[in-house]
């Protein structure tokens, strides 16, 4: 019975030795502290906040044939009404817009036509001013289309009628056209006569 008893302290013993570890205190481990994302950008976004910017560029978009025929058309109308009442000013301002909108369309033939037009209009009311710009503009429309022969005589012709009427501004521009003229024809010259050279090494 005493050995028994004895046994049983000594187990209860050795219970509360083993027990007594979860008492003491166990330091804790601490890992190494996570680093943080890099924040550059938000950072940089913070002190430097987005804007949308608004893009105004002017985008230049070609006519189409409709609202070239319908400018034609409001200018036709403007003309009947300026010739049917003598409004010659007014018919050669509506001449000259039309003048531009067939040189745009490469409607050389109209666009001569009506300079003819400025000028019969200019001599019919003693317009000296409007028949000498009708007949420069007549003479440089020739050259750029390569009738250089009859763009000189124009020219000429103009420079006549600027010396009668004493207009000797407008005969020193005239002279500066002419040597444009003349330029152009020399350089279209040299054009043919080295295309005939490239043509004649091919052929031989």
């Amino acid at each position: 019975m005493r050995k028994a008893f004895l046994l049983f302290l000594v187990s209860i013993f050795i219970g509360l030795t083993a027990n007594a570890q979860f008492w003491k205190k166990v330091p804790q481990v601490r890992f190494p502290v996570i680093q943080p994302v890099n924040t550059n950008t938000i950072d940089l976004i913070a002190l430097n906040p987005l804007h949308t910017k608004n893009i105004n560029q002017a985008v230049v978009w070609g006519r189409g044939r409709y609202s070239q025929d319908l400018e034609e058309a409001a200018i036709m109308k403007d003309l009947y009404h300026t010739l049917r009442f003598r409004m010659y000013p007014e018919a050669i301002e509506s001449f000259n817009q039309l003048i531009t909108l067939y040189i745009e369309e490469s409607r050389y033939s109209e666009a001569k036509w009506y300079l003819l037009q400025i000028i019969y209009f200019g001599k019919k009311s003693n317009n000296n001013f409007a028949v000498v710009n009708g007949m420069v503009s007549l003479g440089l429309l020739k050259a750029d289309i390569g009738e250089y022969e009859q763009a000189r005589q124009d020219l000429l012709d103009a420079k006549d009628i600027c010396f009668a009427q004493k207009m000797n501004t407008q005969a020193i521009d005239i002279d500066k056209k002419l040597k444009v003229v003349e330029a152009k024809r020399f350089a279209n010259v040299k054009n043919d006569v080295q295309y005939a050279e490239v043509f004649e090494n091919k052929k031989g």
